[in-house]
């Protein structure tokens, strides 16, 4: 989001024009009105025919849009700007935590070949945008638990996500709750803020307050979620292919709420991204990821010159000068 009270100007002292450019206006629209016959000192027909320029006598003079023009054309030149550029380094490197839903749940194949199975190739894909960043794993059902400190070594994560199973997990259930301290954890030695990644198929509704609290924290790391599933779900089916059952009997009911996500994002701010079959998924998670971070925590950050604006308003602003009888009398 933009932010203009950060708004600034990078060479103020072009600005130093903007009096003498006001100064020429005044002096040549006081030229002018001198220069016109006052009304009654000869007939209408003669002072139309004597007048240079049918719209002498209008209020909008061709000098006003010069120096609308030139004083654009100075604030172009002053700089303006309001927001930063991060540099590349600073962008590529940005801390990710990345916590993935191990649980029952995941093995649901309405994504073949199961839920969790496509969360892998997923942050998979997401490691090879971000070549040279820092990722931590953490895996979470029942509690969370860090599976890989923050590293670079994509290869040594990929051995992790390929370990991940849900029955070795020491506690059942859902909680994603019980990522946020552990990721806190995680990137309390990290210099930037960073994002928390929830690679999972939904969230419980007790979940919720517990990351809207945690996103009102200042400098809290921003959420992102990966929903891996759809809404319908499939059958979650153990390595026997036996499937799953649900604590009330029956298979294990693996719908996804939609109208949870939709209070995630809403009452927490979690930017929840659905997987799907090509990489535009991933796409949006990297531009996630880098639009997260704190343009102040940048040392090497840009500011980024927004003259281009002020450019465009100037060239518009002379087109008039192109029209036929719109000339201004110095």
């Amino acid at each position: 989001m933009t932010d203009f009270s950060l708004f600034h100007f990078l060479r103020p002292l072009w600005l130093l024009l903007i009096p003498a450019v006001v100064f020429t206006w005044w002096l040549v629209r006081r030229r002018s009105a001198q220069a016109e016959l006052p009304d009654g000192v000869v007939e209408p027909h003669l002072q139309a025919a004597l007048t240079i320029g049918k719209l002498s006598k209008s209020r909008i003079k061709p000098v006003d849009g010069v120096v609308l023009g030139l004083l654009a054309a100075v604030i172009a030149a002053a700089g303006p700007t309001w927001s930063k550029q991060p540099s590349p380094w600073f962008s590529e490197t940005a801390p990710l935590v990345v916590a993935i839903e191990v649980t029952d749940s995941m093995r649901s194949n309405d994504l073949q070949p199961t839920r969790l199975d496509r969360a892998r190739f997923k942050v998979l894909d997401l490691l090879e945008q971000r070549t040279g960043s820092r990722t931590a794993l953490i895996a979470y059902a029942g509690s969370a638990h860090i599976v890989m400190p923050p590293s670079t070594d994509a290869a040594v994560l990929k051995l992790f996500l390929d370990s991940l199973d849900p029955a070795i997990m020491p506690n059942a259930g859902t909680n994603a709750a019980s990522v946020l301290p552990v990721a806190d954890q995680v990137l309390a030695d990290e210099t930037a803020i960073g994002t928390i990644l929830f690679v999972t198929d939904g969230f419980a509704a007790q979940d919720v307050p517990a990351l809207a609290e945690y996103s009102a924290k200042p400098d809290a790391a921003a959420l992102v979620a990966l929903v891996v599933g759809s809404d319908k779900g499939g059958v979650a089916l153990l390595p026997d292919g036996s499937a799953v059952m649900g604590p009330a009997g029956g298979r294990l009911d693996t719908t996804i709420d939609s109208g949870l996500l939709r209070r995630a994002e809403s009452e927490a701010g979690v930017k929840v991204v659905r997987a799907n079959t090509d990489d535009g998924d991933v796409r949006r998670l990297v531009r996630e990821i880098n639009s997260n971070l704190q343009m102040a925590d940048d040392p090497n950050a840009q500011w980024l010159d927004q003259a281009w604006w002020f450019v465009l308003l100037a060239a518009l602003l002379t087109l008039p000068a192109f029209r036929r009888g719109w000339t201004m009398q110095w």
